[in-house]
């Protein structure tokens, strides 16, 4: 069983069999180009025909993100699977990377079980929401991390993690700063002390799409923090939002929509 790199050429044969994987379709045809760019486009033949593919996506000396595990259904329980999935850790080991991490719907128990059986351990529990960009007229509690005022402390702290491009990573030094540069760590406290934090990103494979990871304590404080985003996302022309947090449960906001829920899974390696 070899697994090779993913060419252009074989692309009109992989989205044959990623058409149909959720409900409403797939992305392996948003994110090709980016996924070709980047490397690491992992593919499995049988007789010359691609079956099987996944990315793995590298942040040297921190941690592989595994991601797309499609197989065509008619070359199901081959272990192909399994075995683009120990390719991945093996290049993010060449790497210099000591974790692996794959994200999977809370639904998906084939993909759950594999990764049990591949000993990948449940970390977290996150949920996606997606929210109406909208022009609202005021906001004036929300606040700017700023090094020259205030920074909510829980971003400092070494697991934390944003989500870049659907990716859960730690934020590191150099983009911390980014961020607070460009206005996109806002937070809400009451007396000093902060209740909820968000953080944006621009998506790098879906046009005019914000991600939002949002952290909080007191869902009360996530009226503001929502409706700031709104509008930030309407004055700069996104066409839609998509918000990661690992609340269960958040306020009935109006144009705020739950989607999906995901287990984000990790191993040492």
């Amino acid at each position: 069983m070899i697994v090779s790199k993913v060419t252009n050429n074989e692309k009109q044969a992989v989205l044959e069999f990623c058409k149909n994987t959720f409900s409403w379709g797939d992305y392996i045809s948003d994110v090709w180009d980016s996924w070709i760019e980047e490397g690491n486009f992992l593919v499995i033949h049988d007789e010359d025909i691609p079956v099987a593919i996944c990315h793995a996506a590298i942040y040297k000396g921190k941690q592989v993100w595994i991601e797309g595990i499609r197989v065509n259904e008619n070359f199901r329980r081959k272990g192909y699977a399994s075995k683009l999935v120990t390719e991945s850790e093996k290049i993010g080991k060449q790497n210099e990377c000591t974790i692996s991490y794959m994200l999977i719907e809370s639904t998906n128990k084939k993909s759950l079980d594999l990764a049990q059986k591949l000993n990948y351990k449940n970390f977290e529990t996150w949920n996606f929401y997606c929210l109406e960009p909208k022009k609202i007229d005021s906001v004036s509690k929300i606040k700017f991390a700023s090094y020259e005022k205030k920074v909510p402390s829980i971003i400092f702290s070494p697991n934390f993690c944003y989500v870049n491009s659907w990716r859960w990573v730690p934020l590191d030094d150099k983009t911390r700063l980014s961020l607070i540069n460009e206005k996109r760590i806002i937070f809400f406290e009451t007396n000093d002390s902060t209740d909820s934090v968000a953080i944006f990103s621009d998506s790098k494979h879906f046009d005019k799409t914000l991600l939002v990871t949002v952290i909080s304590e007191k869902i009360n404080s996530l009226n503001d923090i929502f409706s700031y985003i709104q509008n930030f996302a309407y004055t700069k022309n996104y066409k839609r939002v998509q918000i990661l947090t690992k609340l269960k449960s958040l306020t009935d906001f109006i144009g705020l929509q739950y989607r999906l829920q995901f287990h984000l899974i990790k191993k040492k390696i």
